[in-house]
């Protein structure tokens, strides 16, 4: 089962998602590599959105992303700065190589001995994709560099599927209007207000409304972070 939801701490917020065709491909890859479950997480600028999909258990997800360890998980950072998949164990996180420790014992309650994180970079959006085992150590390792690279084939082609048929599964978007989402378009190619006026045929003053609900709704100070954040959100291209 895939579920999904964000971090607001209320129950309603973790929805369940209907499995799809993609994340059943990617069950059925990955599993005969020594993957047993794996976690999509959709990731804006540098915290994520919470839109996720995965077939851990409830328990697991609710406490990962409610309890903050998701803010403080290095693999999550290091999935936005780089391209290369990467190994890691449990024990990395007890041992403090890798941070929050608290993560560490969420993980040996779940009887995860470790896993391949995978970076997923999509246009401008940035996708974690971390695989779980409870294998041993040992034999993830051996697993990771016999097969990592076809895990990694296998997640680089399926994941941007998921991003171009449904990106509201991994990405909190904010609902345009057709006459906002048109602006922003032009908003993208910089353009000034009175040529996307000219091109809208609509007032000035029309325009510099729309800009206005742009920026509030994306949350963005100005119109260069707006445009970064609607392509971080596949809200444009």
């Amino acid at each position: 089962m895939d579920y999904s939801g964000n971090r607001t701490g209320q129950t309603e917020a973790f929805s369940l998602y209907p499995e799809t065709a993609i994340t059943s491909a990617l069950s059925r890859f990955s599993e005969p590599l020594g993957m047993d479950q794996f976690l999509i997480v959709g990731v804006n600028g540098t915290e994520p959105t919470f839109r996720y999909l995965s077939t851990c258990s409830e328990q697991f997800l609710h406490a990962y992303f409610t309890e903050g360890h998701c803010f403080s998980d290095e693999l999550m950072h290091y999935c936005q700065h780089t391209l290369a998949p990467r190994y890691w164990c449990t024990d990395d996180y007890m041992r403090a190589s890798l941070a929050p420790q608290s993560l560490g014992n969420l993980l040996q309650k779940e009887k995860i001995s470790g896993g391949v994180v995978i970076p997923v970079h999509y246009n401008s959006a940035i996708v974690f994709v971390n695989y779980f085992s409870s294998q041993s150590s040992e034999k993830i390792e051996f697993l990771y560099k016999q097969h990592g690279t076809l895990l990694s084939d296998i997640t680089l082609t399926l994941v941007p599927r998921i991003l171009n048929e449904c990106p509201d599964y991994l990405f909190m978007r904010p609902s345009l209007t057709p006459k906002s989402s048109e602006c922003l378009l032009y908003m993208a190619k910089g353009m000034t207000n009175p040529e996307i006026s000219e091109l809208m045929q609509v007032s000035k003053d029309r325009v510099k409304e729309l800009v206005s609900q742009i920026l509030i709704q994306l949350g963005a100070a100005n119109r260069t972070e707006a445009v970064l954040k609607a392509k971080q959100s596949l809200l444009i291209p």
